[in-house]
């Protein structure tokens, strides 16, 4: 296959090894030595990567009984779709804006069981996008997200929504709710006339030339932007792309600069190490001393569009690790072969401490969104090691007085020390698979 699909040439022309286009601004060496670890089984069922730099497809390369013809589970990497699919229906006065009542749009033929109350008439467009509706339903913090599985064994899923309790205020509280996400999708189609994967055709799949896409549906009929829709990997980036551009394809804008601004910035706040967006989840990578900003789709067995914004970079990827903490593989891929290929990063410096220089950063350090889980920081073999709120010790590498890194079973970490204004170290904040976790001092601190 070649990334004709995006557009006339697009693609560096060049010998060809494995699915990678060689040419002179890529590592190919870091990118085969990833491929070969992926088919020996080093990282687990990943089905395809997909990278794309600037106007050159550099890489698409898939694994086991996966080709570039077989559309992929993207799982909740569908609502980011949906999110898209938002903005361009209120870039286009179809829906009225983001601040734009849930009750509008239900009215005149839906109510809650217990009423249309203030707080249900409350409940915004972006509500649903961040996350922050307030509905009783927070699938991550509940046994195999039994909230939307709860909504597939109703026959209507608008009611099922409309019908969960309102147990916090509308903006306040960030909970992973999918069922919800219907009602998106059902203004859309409501104020626009047309059924959801219709205007989906019309507005914005038809002009990327995606021609297999495949949602999911409730017992009604409705497509489903929470969850469980299909695509090939290449379509996803062209989605990717379509983000990275600006909202415009082939010279002509499909989706508002607006829109993605807001989309792909801090909308709630999400104690996962990342930031939340509409949908967007957002995150930076520690690469040669610099921090990388990303944001990225993310779906349930490690489907992801990853987009960096700053280095005209998207990368794709799909597989199957469902429910499983191996979904999150394709981060550690991310740092250590395919940022460092295209990005050709410094090597990290090397610096020998003095005992008193070491000495100085040891400690306990809490984090700052959850206080009972903390790390320790330790002298150990002239050099120093942390153990983390897993129980797992990290042998740190140091590269300068305060930045050091490590190995850890979460992959490749970077960790880097701050001090406050008396000159004494504050806190210290973990990077790693595109998180970020800060993590403040207690107890003694040695000048």
């Amino acid at each position: 296959m070649t990334a004709s699909v995006f557009a006339a040439g697009m693609v560096s022309s060049g010998a060809q090894e494995h699915g990678i286009t060689v040419n002179e601004d890529c590592d190919t060496v870091l990118l085969n030595e990833m491929i070969r670890r992926i088919r020996d089984g080093e990282y687990q069922n990943i089905h395809s990567v997909l990278v794309l730099n600037g106007d050159s497809l550099v890489l698409e390369e898939y694994f086991g009984a996966y080709d570039a013809d077989t559309p992929h589970q993207l799982r909740s990497a569908t609502k980011a779709i949906g999110s898209i699919l938002v903005g361009i229906a209120i870039d286009r006065g179809i829906v009225t804006s983001e601040e734009a009542p849930v009750y509008e749009y239900f009215k005149e033929d839906y109510e809650p069981t217990y009423g249309w109350t203030d707080r249900a008439r409350s409940v915004r467009i972006r509500d649903l996008l961040s996350m922050t509706s307030g509905y009783d339903c927070d699938d991550l913090a509940t046994p195999a997200f039994a909230c939307e599985h709860a909504m597939y064994e109703t026959d209507d899923w608008v009611q099922y929504s409309l019908d969960l309790p309102i147990v916090h205020a509308r903006g306040e509280h960030w909970a992973y709710n999918s069922s919800s996400l219907i009602l998106a999708g059902e203004a859309i189609a409501r104020s626009s006339g047309m059924p959801l994967e219709e205007f989906a055709d019309a507005y914005l799949f038809g002009r990327l030339g995606i021609e297999r896409f495949q949602w999911a549906v409730s017992p009604q009929g409705r497509a489903w932007i929470g969850g469980g829709a299909r695509m090939v990997p290449v379509d996803m980036a062209k989605i990717g792309q379509l983000m990275l551009n600006g909202g415009v394809w082939e010279g002509r804008r499909l989706l508002s600069e607006r829109w993605i601004e807001m989309s792909t910035r801090p909308q709630a706040e999400y104690h996962a190490g990342v930031d939340y967006g509409f949908i967007w989840q957002l995150g930076q990578f520690f690469l040669g001393g610099e921090l990388i900003p990303a944001y990225w789709a993310s779906g349930n067995g490690g489907q992801y569009i990853v987009v960096f914004p700053a280095h005209d970079l998207v990368v794709v990827f799909t597989g199957g690790n469902y429910d499983s903490p191996l979904a999150g593989q394709p981060f550690q891929l991310l740092d250590r072969y395919i940022l460092p290929a295209l990005l050709h990063p410094p090597s990290d410096p090397s610096a020998v401490l003095a005992a008193n220089q070491l000495e100085r950063l040891t400690g306990t350090y809490h984090l700052d969104f959850e206080p009972a889980a903390t790390c320790s920081v330790e002298v150990h073999a002239k050099g120093l090691r942390m153990l983390t709120p897993d129980q797992e010790y990290v042998e740190l590498r140091s590269h300068s007085p305060y930045w050091f890194s490590g190995d850890s079973q979460w992959g490749r970490i970077t960790v880097v020390f701050d001090e406050d204004g008396a000159d004494q170290v504050a806190r210290l904040t973990v990077y790693g698979a595109g998180s970020r976790f800060v993590f403040q001092r207690s107890g003694d601190r040695r000048p």
